[in-house]
This record gives C-alpha cells, sequence and structure tokens, in this order.
C-alpha cells in the first residue's frame, strides 16, 4: 500500500516571491510514514486540485493572522501579516474540514483552524492578557527546548497521541486562541491558562497545538507521535 500523502503549508516570502519550509516538519511526516507534498502560494483552483489529491494536511507555523478575519482591527503591537497566506490557508482549512480531511496545525497553524471556523485570538498576548500572571511565550532558549508545562484533557486525542498528562513544551508566539469556534474543543493549556491545544468535536482527526512539535520529536520522542497521528489518521482516509 502507498504511503498516505500528506500537505504541508509553505512560508510565503511576499518581497522575494519564495516559499520555504523548516525540514522538521516534512522529516516528521516522512519518519511517521507519510508523504510529504509542500503547498506554495496558488490559486484557489490549483488549491482544489490539491484537495483531490492529498490524505492528510499539515497546517504550520509563521507570521501573525490579519485580524480582519475575526472582525478586528489591528492592534499596535500587531506584527507583520502576509495576507496572500492568510486568504490560502484559511481556505484551504476551510474545505479540508468539509471533506474531512485529517489535519494538524502548529503554532500559526492552530490559530488559523480557530478562525478558519468562526473563533477569534489575542492579538497581542502580552497587552491583551487579563487572567493573571502570563509565562514567556517567546522563549529565550534553544528551538529544542521545553520552557513551560502543558496540561493535557484526559479524554482528548492529544493525549492519546503525546502518552502523558503534563510535559514540557517550547515557545515560540505572542498571539494565541481566545474564544474557540464552535466545532472545536480545548485539550490543552498552559499553566497561566493559555490555551495550547484545541480538536474538532465532529471531524474525525483535526487537532492544533499551539507549541512547535517539529522543533521537538528528534530530542523528544513523544512529539512525533502528533505526526504519527495525522498520518495514521491519513491512512484511513486514504482508503
Amino acid at each position: 500500500m502507498s504511503r498516505p500523502i500528506v500537505g504541508i503549508t509553505c512560508d510565503y516570502d511576499l518581497e522575494k516571491g519564495t516559499s520555504q519550509l523548516h525540514s522538521g516538519y516534512y522529516e516528521g511526516v516522512l519518519k511517521a510514514g507519510g508523504l510529504p507534498f509542500l503547498i506554495p502560494n496558488m490559486d484557489k483552483e490549483s488549491i482544489s486540485d490539491v484537495l483531490d489529491n492529498i490524505d492528510g494536511l499539515l497546517l504550520t507555523g509563521g507570521q501573525d493572522v490579519e485580524p480582519a478575519y475575526f472582525g478586528e482591527s489591528p492592534h499596535p503591537k500587531l506584527g507583520f501579516v502576509n495576507p496572500i497566506r492568510d486568504e490560502l490557508e484559511i481556505y484551504l482549512c476551510k474545505e479540508a474540514i468539509k471533506k474531512d480531511i485529517p489535519i494538524l496545525g502548529i503554532c500559526r497553524g492552530v490559530q488559523i483552524m480557530n478562525i478558519a471556523m468562526g473563533g477569534t485570538i489575542y492579538q497581542d498576548l502580552d497587552s491583551q492578557w487579563d487572567r493573571g500572571m502570563l509565562l514567556k511565550h517567546s522563549q529565550s532558549a534553544p528551538r529544542w527546548y521545553g520552557t513551560h508545562e502543558v496540561g493535557l484533557v484526559e479524554s482528548s486525542i492529544l493525549k492519546k497521541l503525546i502518552g502523558t498528562e503534563k510535559f514540557r513544551v517550547n515557545s515560540f508566539h505572542h498571539q494565541a486562541i481566545k474564544e474557540i469556534a464552535p466545532c472545536f474543543r480545548e485539550t490543552a493549556q498552559s499553566e497561566d491558562g493559555v490555551i495550547e491545544g484545541i480538536e474538532s468535536i465532529t471531524n474525525t482527526f483535526a487537532v492544533g497545538v499551539q507549541w512547535h512539535p517539529e522543533r521537538m520529536w528528534d530530542t523528544d520522542k513523544r512529539m512525533l507521535g502528533l505526526f504519527m497521528g495525522l498520518v495514521n489518521a491519513a491512512k484511513l482516509y486514504k482508503k
């Protein structure tokens, strides 16, 4: 049986006109038994063809998301936004959810999932968080190193994939989920209350995490479980 094809979104450099991707994403898919297909910037007609030929979708990390997509004006601390990438990935996510294509969202990817399905995000955690002391979510440590603890919901897919209730994760974000979209539920939370994971309550496999497992799976094998979960779900979708 041939390996399931997992589409992986690339970052698109507006000035250079280039697409790029950290190797940890596609190496993780390969390690888990999938065949990665890198998705560069393209028109919606081509994206429809891509959706007809992939068995899973990986939404990757990157820059801030345009707040107009969740009904807000730009906050003073909003970083660089890429309208071309935003439009492509939100469309991709909506269509994949409709088709029940398995999805894994990482960092920006989990935020895209939530926004695409009607949720909101904090444009800047440091200035908008009002629920007590906030942890440092943009770490000054090696990218593979876990700097804060995350707790998982016992009955969640994430708990089954990771295999433990609490563990340390890396952290490189200043935005995070605020209001969860109706089709998702919270599955992970950091010690300060920031949402670190969601999953679909209707689809077969639509899981998102706020940390970067593609930077950690080489030193923490539990993180490969996320890629295994996506690829295994893609195998079932392929059938």
